[in-house]
């Protein structure tokens, strides 16, 4: 019995950082061999599994000389001969379980169709099941029509919210669903001084700080929504300094924003954040639709309040007066006026605690390796391995 894991997309992005952690869970957890075949056009990703292959040889790395695209489930209609070649592949190989790393429904969808032509169990690892129209993607109504039968390929799914269930139901998902929930490292995002993190950031000690970190893309993160919110405040304008961390297509889009607005804010590449979240007084997260952010979770466990649209693994997880209705600069204004009257208190101890405590990396590699373990051996089997990790009660989502 053996893994193959599988990711055609050419982006590196929040999800395969919990793959490739996840990933070497499987490694430590389990002596059977891992296969994993990526493409060769996500660069940063092929090289993180390089430097894990060092550590660990029985992972095996086959790069892929092809990669998914934005029209992916069309393309498995006009070009069937590819399923074929790769479910030729998948017998060659003959694992035990096919792993498809798939950042929505079509990305690596080719693996889930190989999978089944070989007569191989599958299971998909998505964190965001949203409609390519809700996600507000160009042909969005056209892909999702190609799209929705892939939602009842896998044998079984891997989700990391309550949210992304229901939503993986409502579009026509009927396989098991396990949850497993995202982790970050608690060792290295901590509370501490606020002012000497703006000193090293160079940023302004007493105005209010209120950030932004992730790709500057106004379609799905929304930057302008909190320019918006600040600049039609003139209390806000004039005590309030923007932060937004992160490169992107609409860098150039936003300073301009800023200069037009009469908004103060700098514009950060990618950096480490974790002194960023110490010296902001809020994050702030106006996406039209994310998983479960890491931002989120980091900065929580930094101790530094977080205010999200009200939607996803947000709606999972803030209370319901640090959350806002989606797409609305009002509504995102108003959450942040309340929390200023209230005298910008601090995150709540209780959420700040239960970041530390349950969405660390350690859980989170229990959990991923647990469940993956499990779906390997089968119902009703005992997996081989690390048994704290095989022993782990894999959380299933409710059929109804």
């Amino acid at each position: 019995m053996s893994f193959l894991f599988y990711d055609d997309s050419p982006i590196f992005g929040g999800h395969e950082v919990m793959t490739l952690a996840g990933l070497e869970a499987v490694l430590k957890a389990s002596p059977v061999s891992v296969r994993f075949l990526a493409s060769e056009a996500n660069s940063k990703l092929l090289d993180a599994l390089a430097a894990l292959q060092k550590r660990h040889p029985q992972l095996h790395l086959d790069p892929l000389p092809w990669q998914s695209s934005k029209l992916e489930a069309l393309r498995h209609r006009l070009k069937p001969a590819r399923v074929a070649h790769l479910a030729e592949i998948f017998r060659r190989h003959a694992p035990g379980l096919v792993v498809a790393i798939q950042g929505n429904i079509e990305h690596s969808s080719l693996a889930l169709l190989a999978a089944r032509s070989a007569g191989i169990p599958s299971t998909s690892y998505i964190p965001v099941p949203h409609s390519n129209h809700e996600m507000g993607a160009r042909f969005g109504a056209l892909r999702d029509l190609f799209s929705h039968r892939l939602f009842r390929i896998p044998d079984s799914f891997v989700t990391i919210t309550d949210e992304m269930a229901r939503l993986l139901r409502t579009r026509g998902a009927t396989a098991p669903i396990h949850l497993v929930y995202n982790g970050i490292d608690v060792h290295r995002f901590t509370p501490g001084p606020s002012a000497a993190a703006r000193e090293t950031l160079g940023l302004p000690l007493d105005s209010l700080l209120l950030g932004v970190v992730g790709r500057t893309e106004f379609r799905q993160k929304q930057q302008h929504l909190l320019v918006e919110a600040v600049a039609n405040d003139p209390d806000l304008r004039t005590t309030a300094h923007l932060v937004f961390a992160g490169d992107g297509p609409d860098a150039d889009t936003l300073r301009a924003l800023l200069r037009e607005r009469g908004v103060a804010g700098t514009l950060l590449p990618w950096c480490d954040p974790a002194p960023l979240y110490r010296a902001l007084d809020a994050l702030v997260i106006p996406s039209r639709y994310e998983g479960l952010p890491l931002v989120m979770l980091e900065a929580l466990a930094s101790g530094t309040p977080v205010f999200a649209s009200d939607r996803d693994g947000m709606r999972d997880f803030l209370p319901l007066h640090h959350r806002f209705r989606a797409n609305d600069s009002q509504a995102l204004h108003d959450v942040l006026r309340t929390w200023l009257q209230a005298g910008k208190p601090a995150a709540d101890p209780a959420l700040v605690d239960r970041v530390r405590t349950h969405m660390s990396l350690d859980a989170f590699a229990r959990a991923f390796a647990g469940t993956l373990c499990h779906l390997l051996a089968g119902p009703g089997k005992m997996p081989e391995g690390d048994a704290s990790i095989v022993n782990f009660s894999v959380i299933t989502f409710p059929e109804n």
